[in-house]
């Protein structure tokens, strides 16, 4: 499997992951963006209208982020905190490596 297929398919793991603890919790996704070409950075935002959270793949910088903010509705210059940022080696193949990510991003949220 090539980098970019790893990355794609590890940031689609820990979405639907963190997309089925937060809607259990009443959150709703708002907002996907994936247009990046070049680095494939990608988000989803899921709120539940009393905060929001967002999961950022920034290719850039080759991490996984995940955030939170109060300050809604959610504008262009909405202040996020970062709850957890994780870094991925897209060259580590190993299901175990890759699985370890999305436990670490997901019990963040406990």
């Amino acid at each position: 499997m090539e980098p970019v297929e790893i990355i794609i398919q590890t940031y689609q793991q820990i979405k639907n992951t963190v997309n089925e603890k937060l809607t259990r919790q009443g959150y709703q996704p708002i907002h996907e963006q994936h247009d990046d070409q070049l680095f494939h950075s990608r988000y989803m935002i899921w709120s539940n209208n009393a905060e929001a959270l967002r999961l950022t793949w920034d290719g850039k910088e080759q991490w996984f982020v995940l955030e939170i903010t109060e300050d809604l509705p959610l504008k262009a210059l909405s202040t996020w905190s970062t709850i957890i940022i994780v870094p991925l080696d897209a060259k580590n193949k190993k299901p175990v490596y890759l699985e370890g990510i999305v436990h670490t991003i997901v019990n963040s949220l406990e």
